[in-house]
């Protein structure tokens, strides 16, 4: 999954199996999306909603969106970094860890 957000309109949506289809750029093939990837809604999807989203490919090789939203009906939601959140927590840890030890060894000096 890329950490990029693409966003694009919606072209067609099927509120029975709640599904639609999001335009991209001319050229390129329109994005599936499901409904369950459209997150924090107040109100069931349009044609013509700008969504915002990532995009994946699926185990059969086919482009999806996950992580949408669709503007001004569904707050924006963070996309988690994983590795510079690990990154961030294990420098955190470290930086911890070596305060602890000076702390520990200036008080083993006073004793």
């Amino acid at each position: 999954m890329s950490d990029t957000i693409f966003t694009g309109k919606l072209r067609q949506w099927n509120k029975d199996k709640d599904f639609g289809l999001i335009g991209q750029a001319k050229g390129k093939r329109d994005i599936f999306i499901h409904g369950s990837e459209l997150k924090g809604l107040s109100r069931k999807p349009k044609i013509g909603d700008t969504i915002s989203y990532q995009i994946i490919t699926s185990k059969g090789g086919k482009t999806q969106a996950i992580n949408g939203y669709i503007k001004g009906v569904s707050a924006p939601h963070q996309v988690a970094n994983t590795k510079s959140q690990s990154a961030l927590r294990l420098i955190s840890f470290i930086v911890i860890f070596a305060v602890i030890v000076v702390i520990i060894n200036t008080i083993k000096y006073f004793i």
